[in-house]
């Protein structure tokens, strides 16, 4: 739920690379104005009427010690900064997430689906009876009718294949991992890998697949005196799925579910990244490339709470120079692919997370937390933070998917500005 855009400089590289210039910050800035519904004050950088909700939510409980990892920011020598997602992105602040009026997920279903099957428009009419939901299935393959994309072959839950198709195009929205499988299962990717499945090869685009990029992130905790989500969202480990209803202060969740479902107000109105911040590295970094989230609380094993008070900056480089692939199991469309993300492939990734690192716990040492601050809890007290591979294994055992996976048909070498498949018509 944490809504952040690309720098402008990375809009740019974008247009340049690609030689899409449309992907330029200037053409791109009207279209997040146009989807963007922003609580806050009016400013050339935000949109006020369009259908994705966004804004800021402050929990009085834990405002002091957010309000304290900005102050760290600043004290370490990094500015303060008012909008990530406007002028000025370095620095540290307050964090816009995608939180709606009644402190509801703004999800892409909520904004633009559930407006279709529940129009209160003439204009949502309209579009409700062009649309038809099939869920509880999956697409097996492409259609084609020579190099024109027709419909897709699907197969529902109970093992009945059907086949759908368009009257304008195919629109092939699976993500970074469904996108290129789909296509490679349809016979366009690489030639000889989709031979080794038995998959004749309709269209050579060797770049499928290819590419794979995604956040590396860490975790850097610190246990706390007092004031933390602690004894609002820790719960009792050891139970399956049955755990994350067993809170250890349940009197507190039911507060704030209350307050949440009656209100949309509280504890449970917010996804709790209410400040965080941009910085670069180290010098000589075009612009920055490290993020931050801050969270009041220890997360271990990235879904559960330390079960006392405790605070971390989740932190992870923004622009790896590694690349991973996703490549079909077998020809059959129920086998998952296979996913490799390449974390830490060469020595420019391993040296900006080392360096991040440095920076992180430079900046939670500063005086901003000396009210809060009780020991460090990952790295404990006795780790060296001097000693660079004593860091970099750390790293590794440590740093997890961010899930920002992307960029596995790639803007120029399997697709062109506007999303279309080279090579093929009717096929976006």
């Amino acid at each position: 739920m944490a809504y952040v855009r690309g720098h402008a400089l990375d809009y740019e590289r974008w247009a340049e690379e690609s030689g899409c210039s449309d992907w330029s910050y200037r053409h791109v800035l009207p279209y997040y104005r146009k989807l963007q519904r922003h609580s806050g004050e009016p400013s050339p950088y935000r949109g006020k009427d369009g259908p994705l909700a966004v804004g800021r939510r402050r929990t009085e409980v834990v405002r002091a010690i957010n309000d304290a990892f900005v102050e760290a920011g600043v004290q370490a020598g990094y500015p303060h900064t008012e909008d990530m997602n406007g002028f000025q992105q370095e620095g540290f602040g307050p964090m816009d997430m995608t939180v709606d009026e009644k402190g509801a997920r703004a999800s892409t279903a909520n904004c633009y689906l559930w407006p279709l099957l529940r129009p209160q428009t003439d204009e949502d009419r309209q579009a409700a009876e062009r649309l038809t939901v099939a869920t509880s299935g999956a697409v097996r393959r492409l259609l084609f009718d020579g190099s024109r994309a027709v419909g897709v072959e699907a197969e529902d839950a109970g093992g009945s294949v059907q086949q759908y198709f368009a009257d304008a195009e195919v629109v092939l929205c699976a993500g970074a991992v469904g996108s290129p499988q789909l296509l490679m299962l349809s016979g366009i990717g690489d030639p000889d890998e989709l031979r080794e499945h038995g998959i004749d090869a309709w269209h050579a685009l060797p770049d499928v697949g290819k590419n794979l990029q995604d956040h590396l992130e860490f975790y850097i905790q610190y246990l706390a005196k007092h004031t933390s989500l602690y004894p609002y969202a820790a719960t009792f480990g050891g139970f399956g799925g049955l755990s994350r209803y067993l809170f250890r202060r349940p009197w507190n969740a039911v507060t704030s579910g209350a307050a949440w479902f009656l209100l949309g107000k509280g504890m449970s109105a917010t996804n709790h990244f209410e400040v965080g911040g941009f910085i670069r590295s180290a010098p000589g970094k075009r612009h920055p490339d490290v993020q931050y989230h801050f969270i009041p609380g220890c997360v271990v094993g990235q879904l559960d709470f330390l079960p006392e008070h405790g605070y971390q900056a989740h932190c992870g480089t923004m622009r790896p120079t590694s690349r991973g692939t996703v490549k079909l199991a077998s020809a059959d469309p129920r086998a998952a692919p296979l996913i490799d993300p390449n974390f830490l492939a060469t020595e420019e990734d391993i040296v900006d997370q080392r360096n991040a690192f440095k920076r992180t716990v430079e900046i939670m040492r500063q005086p901003a937390f000396e009210p809060f601050v009780l020991r460090p809890f990952s790295p404990d007290e006795a780790f060296d933070t001097s000693d660079d591979a004593a860091i970099d294994a750390w790293i590794r055992a440590h740093s997890h998917s961010g899930y920002h996976l992307s960029c596995t048909n790639a803007m120029g070498r399997v697709v062109d500005g506007q999303g279309k498949v080279i090579g093929f018509e009717g096929l976006r």
